[in-house]
């Protein structure tokens, strides 16, 4: 196995090399990439290749001609990428059509793949998944709220303009001037850490809100173990990791409305689905799911959801299937 990089990374305990020159232009490092990708797969020869996110390792896959490979999508890669213009749309096709296999994670994305010419025979729609007893709640599956603790609510997305924090906020502030208890942990980093801040203390929530920033594992599951409700607003999205690991902790999650959660989330089933951008309706969310008595049975169905169809310890032994048979069509050829 060997891992080709244009970044310098942590030791990922397999060999590696980086290739390309650090230009600060992320275009040009990758384009400076692709005569040392064609050295080290003429040296090395793979059985098969894999190639994560379109624009940047698909693209080098392509322009080397490896054989066979499969193409890795994220939600990013066909649903905002690929969008931005006439110029970004022709290389998603032109990778999208060369790729042995294109892994996707979401029917969204299949969908937007094959509308980007890819032939229907070669998408593989499969999430991720997580390790569901990683994330397991502790003892008893936690019974319905009863009103004798604030409701605790969870959010593990990026502070960046797509995951929509501020909207985010903005609900904690409504809820506080209506009165309903709440303690809020925002796990995760970005851009608008500072305007979130601004925020918080524009609502007056600062009392009720931590900002835990970037979590590793650990602290992570033991915030999971601890929430209630789960939050993201993202504008966009495929099958959410985060979404995944909260359903599988057992936390009821709230979510926006777009086809990537909708593939996870049946309003009023398994959860509830919020317009984008709607912080009255997300504040009527909350509250609605702070006494609901049906949350026990929301987040039990969320939890068997992933457990049924998001497995990554499958996702795994699939992969190695396809990768087999991938190996093999490259051989006979």
């Amino acid at each position: 196995m060997l891992l080709l990089t244009a970044h310098e990374c942590a030791d990922p305990g397999i060999p590696a090399r980086v290739v390309g020159s650090p230009w600060p232009v992320k275009a040009l490092r990758y384009w400076s990439a692709l005569g040392a990708v064609r050295r080290e797969m003429r040296a090395f020869r793979p059985d098969v290749t894999v190639a994560h996110f379109l624009p940047n390792y698909g693209f080098l896959a392509a322009l080397a001609q490896a054989h066979p490979w499969l193409l890795v999508c994220w939600g990013s890669d066909l649903l905002t990428n690929a969008r931005l213009s006439p110029l970004h749309r022709a290389r998603a096709r032109y990778v999208l059509r060369r790729a042995g296999l294109i892994h996707v994670d979401a029917a969204v994305l299949a969908e937007a793949a094959v509308a980007l010419g890819a032939p229907p025979a070669r998408v593989w729609t499969r999430p991720w998944g997580v390790d569901a007893g990683a994330f397991g709640p502790a003892g008893e599956f936690r019974a319905a709220r009863n009103g004798a603790r604030p409701i605790r609510l969870l959010w593990t997305r990026q502070l960046e303009p797509v995951y929509d924090p501020e909207t985010f906020v903005r609900a904690l502030g409504i809820l506080k001037r209506r009165g309903l208890p709440f303690h809020a942990t925002m796990a995760g980093e970005g851009s608008l850490r500072a305007s979130v801040e601004a925020r918080i203390r524009a609502e007056d929530v600062a009392r009720h809100v931590v900002l835990e920033g970037f979590v590793g594992p650990d602290r992570l599951r033991a915030l999971h173990r601890e929430g209630d409700l789960y939050v993201s607003l993202a504008r966009s999205d495929s099958t959410s990791q985060s979404l995944l690991e909260a359903m599988a902790a057992g936390l009821l999650p709230i979510v926006s409305d777009i086809a990537g959660n909708r593939e996870w989330v049946t309003h009023r089933r398994v959860g509830y689905l919020v317009p984008v951008g709607d912080p009255e309706a997300l504040a009527c969310a909350i509250a609605e799911a702070s006494r609901d008595p049906e949350a026990v049975t929301y987040r039990a169905r969320a939890r068997a959801a992933v457990s049924a169809r998001a497995r990554f310890a499958d996702t795994l032994e699939q992969l190695e299937a396809k990768l087999a048979a991938l190996a093999r069509s490259g051989s006979a050829r």
